[in-house]
């Protein structure tokens, strides 16, 4: 078979190594990928997981010149330990197990020996990886993996994918009433996410019989779902892990570590399995929720309450019945209890707490937004850009307000698509920005500014930040003049004309000063409108049709965003114009 050079140089460079021995050369399978099968040996005294010897498969992937390295199904370790894929047996047409090590990660297990990164260039990025692979089972043989100080990560189980997935929120507060729970057991309702694929949120937790003991708050679509599913939570004091580093993966397993910790899980099955009989509906199966303390960083206290999800749980319901045994509760009880031996395979659901500040953490802990309930005037293009921004960055209790409808023309730079054509601008942005994100409460307000409807003026005034995307002179008038009832933060966007620009006022007062504002915008003077350019929209009434493209709003909306964020971080006047140059760059101007 021939073999690329730079892989058969690797292969031959291995010939002599203290610590890896090649037990069979390059082998290209039906896929285009390319395998070598490796011996490596420890440099520290083996344990109980992690022999002197172990076996290994190094893959390499062509297509995405990766580098990826398994345990071998012969001679290869078997147990799952941190920083490494569960290690399930996998397909039987493959010679390796799936508990690939991740050697990618920057451990402080590996910055002993200084990596900085990995290699581009074939040959010394399979060699990274090999030198990574010996600290790895080094690291696993001392039991050094997980660090104090590191990041934690939680151990993987059989069944484990990326969907379904279970959300939940836990804030500090909810961390001292769980851990009062230990050991209990109760009831927790679950709804589907709108419009998605296989995943559901926590939304109540019931004791026995059903007592509500707790509610999750969600957004307001979430929140207005309908139970979608049924799970039984049992409450712990720590992460129900198996040593060195995997989930429980069978029932007998779950019901052993258990049983260590103080929760009889056959008894806990008897309970609940009776509890759910004496409701209507008592058949299909459940999911199990479990329950702990977690702290983020190893070493350190704990700080939030964490669920992992075990889903297909079958409780045996009033129609239940078992050869050679009476149909009766006794036997129910029966079958429910000797669920918590069975050797069979758990199958664990991915978890994820969908608290405000962790589904945002990529937008880093510098650019957490404060609480500020948000009133954006306008919801045409600009606006419609804005609130999307503000929602997915923080700002998820929010009001839109707006009188238009939304036409098919506008759809070029709005936000919002052809299903909301025809209804009112605000109510149909505020249901799609309630679709964007799990906490996200939006109101629509089908109004125009200043509201005549009293019921809405009052609404109008409970918001902190009043953001004006309307670009009407008019609206900027009202504002001046409309009762808002104590101080609230002003932002003020307006696009110039064919998009070239953005005018940005901002104050933090009882009234908007409308004067300060419009004199502040006329000094920097901005190109005036040019209707030369202008088009029109179809036949009939000559209107122009304001001329920019989707990409000028998106722009104006980035920087406007920002500049909504600075006002309510350092509220004061401040007058901004940003203009967009030939090139695309940015210039800003302060009054």
């Amino acid at each position: 078979m021939f073999v690329p050079e730079v892989l058969q140089n690797v292969a031959d460079s291995v010939v002599g190594h203290s610590r890896i021995t090649v037990l069979r050369p390059w082998t290209r399978l039906a896929d285009s990928r390319w395998t070598l099968y490796i011996c490596a040996r420890l440099s520290v005294p083996e344990c109980g997981t992690i022999p002197t010897e172990t076996n290994w498969y190094l893959v390499f992937d062509p297509a995405s010149v990766s580098v990826t390295v398994f345990p071998s199904k012969v001679g290869g370790i078997t147990a799952t330990h941190q920083h490494q894929s569960f290690n399930d047996e996998g397909p039987a047409a493959l010679p390796w197990r799936l508990g690939n090590p991740c050697l990618n990660r920057q451990a402080a297990a590996f910055a002993r020996v200084a990596w900085a990164g990995e290699p581009k260039a074939i040959d010394e990025k399979i060699w990274w990886h090999l030198e990574r692979l010996l600290v790895w089972i080094d690291a696993g043989a001392s039991d050094k993996l997980a660090v104090p100080g590191e990041p934690l990560e939680l151990p993987s189980g059989p069944g484990q994918t990326s969907f379904p997935v279970v959300g939940f929120t836990s804030s500090v507060d909810d961390l001292q009433y769980w851990q009062a729970m230990n050991g209990q057991w109760g009831w927790a309702d679950l709804a589907r996410l709108p419009r998605s694929v296989a995943s559901y949120g926590i939304t109540a937790f019931h004791g026995k019989g059903q007592k509500s003991i707790r509610e999750l708050k969600w957004g307001r679509l979430i929140a207005a779902q309908e139970s979608s599913a049924t799970a039984l939570w049992i409450a712990l004091d720590r992460l129900p892990v198996v040593a060195p580093w995997e989930l429980p993966r069978t029932w007998a397993a779950l019901s052993s570590y258990l049983e260590t910790v103080g929760v009889d899980l056959g008894e806990v099955l008897v309970r609940s399995g009776a509890d759910r009989r004496h409701r209507t509906k008592d058949s299909g199966p459940v999911m199990m929720l479990l329950g702990f303390p977690l702290s983020y960083t190893i070493g350190e206290p704990p700080l939030r309450y964490h669920w992992l999800a075990i889903d297909g749980v079958e409780l045996a319901d009033r129609r239940a019945k078992k050869n050679g045994f009476r149909a009766n509760e006794n036997t129910r009880q029966f079958i429910d209890r000797s669920r918590a031996s069975l050797n069979s395979n758990l199958k664990w659901l991915r978890t994820v707490n969908w608290e405000p500040e962790e589904i945002r953490a990529r937008a880093g802990p510098e650019n957490v937004v404060p609480s500020k309930r948000v009133l954006v005037i306008g919801a045409g293009s600009l606006g419609s850009a804005v609130c999307e921004n503000l929602v997915r960055m923080g700002l998820i209790e929010m009001g839109v307000l707006d009188a238009d409808l939304l036409d098919v023309g506008n759809l070029t730079r709005h936000a919002l698509g052809m299903d909301a054509v025809g209804h009112n601008k605000a109510s149909a942005l505020a249901s799609a920005l309630n679709l964007i994100m799990p906490d996200a409460n939006v109101t629509g307000f089908a109004s125009s500014f200043p509201p005549t409807d009293t019921e809405i003026a009052e609404q109008v005034r409970s918001f902190d930040v009043i953001v004006d995307c309307s670009g009407s002179d008019s609206v900027l008038d009202a504002l001046s003049m409309f009762d808002w009832g104590d101080e609230k933060t002003f932002v003020s966007l307006a696009m110039t004309w064919k998009g070239e620009g953005l005018l940005v006022f901002t104050a933090s007062e009882t009234s908007f000063p409308t004067v300060d504002a419009k004199e502040s915008f006329a000094d920097f003077g901005v190109p005036p409108a040019s209707l030369d350019d202008a088009r029109i929209e179809g036949i009939g009434c000559w209107h122009p049709v304001f001329p920019a493209d989707a990409s000028d709003v998106r722009l104006w909306g980035a920087i406007g965003s920002k500049a909504i964020l600075r006002a309510i971080r350092s509220p004061q006047r401040r007058c901004e114009y940003f203009r967009q140059g030939v090139d695309g760059t940015v210039e800003r101007q302060d009054a």
